[in-house]
């Protein structure tokens, strides 16, 4: 024996009375926020004719996958390559748009030189403009370069992103400069730096910032419908709207499909869930 106490799983704690309220309320918003989500799927399995009855059908009485075998297989909309538009410009954006964020929070974070604060201010105060006031401008700016109906058009606009310089720069200020001090002494330069010391200290940032970008680039709707004419090259949310006409609805197929562009988002947040809280709990208003 060497006298060492063995550990215990720690214990879960009893819900106390004044614990109720909170706990009751917890169900009801996660009621309220799961309805939607419940209501897609099961619409998703049923008939065109269940689909819009009156009274609506929660539970599909006589469930099936044809809305998924029909979308899957219309000539009328290819979804497979819908999805595959939308992968590879979300995938593109998340890593340019984390690797731009980064080369520009690294300076203002850790870096001394005049004016950095005010820089720093100047880049924030950015955050105060709509993003609609600046949609006619880059419209007309993507039609100089002629990029109108491409990915470049759906990538490189919104690359500058300052909440993701924000972030990454409070981050950024937490770490230690011990150890930047230590490799600079080492003959380390600021690149060398960044890549094998702070980026590596960074993760949990840089994952919560991949997954904000992942899933804004995947549900962006308005920016793809303008600059995107071509139906092969649509996105999954503007090639979705192809189930909506002026006069008619096919609601189980356009739930189907919208279904499966909620999965790869899902699957995201999942893979990058335990670097969410720490992303998020360790940076905080620091100077």
């Amino acid at each position: 024996m060497t006298g060492l106490t063995p550990a215990h799983p720690p214990r879960r704690r009893r819900l106390l009375p004044r614990d109720i309220p909170r706990f009751l309320l917890l169900c009801v918003l996660a009621v309220i926020f799961l309805a939607p989500v419940y209501w897609m799927l099961s619409t998703s399995l049923k008939p065109e004719a269940d689909a819009i009855a009156t009274p609506v059908q929660w539970i599909p009485t006589q469930p099936t996958l044809d809305n998924y075998r029909e979308i899957l297989t219309s000539p009328d909309g290819n979804i497979l390559r819908w999805t595959w538009n939308s992968l590879y410009v979300a995938l593109a954006f998340t890593g340019l748009h984390v690797a731009l964020c980064a080369l520009t929070a690294y300076p203002l974070a850790r870096m001394r030189f005049p004016g950095r604060n005010g820089w720093f201010w100047f880049i924030l105060s950015s955050l105060m403009i709509p993003g609609i006031v600046t949609l006619v401008p880059t419209y007309i700016m993507m039609l100089n370069f002629e990029w109108i109906n491409s990915y470049h058009a759906l990538i490189w606009p919104g690359l500058s992103g300052v909440f993701g310089v924000f972030l990454l720069r409070q981050f950024f200020i937490g770490i230690p400069r011990e150890l930047e001090e230590a490799a600079r002494l080492d003959g380390a330069g600021s690149l060398q730096i960044l890549w094998r010391i702070i980026l590596p200290l960074s993760v949990p940032a840089l994952a919560t910032l991949a997954v904000f970008a992942f899933m804004g680039s995947w549900n962006n709707f308005l920016w793809p419908l303008y600059t995107v004419t071509d139906v092969d090259k649509m996105t999954l949310p503007v090639g979705i709207t192809t189930f909506s006409q002026r006069y008619v609805t096919e609601y189980g197929k356009l739930m189907a499909a919208t279904t499966l562009a909620a999965v790869p988002a899902l699957i995201a947040y999942l893979i990058a869930q335990r670097f969410l809280e720490a992303g998020l709990s360790t940076t905080g208003l620091k100077e």
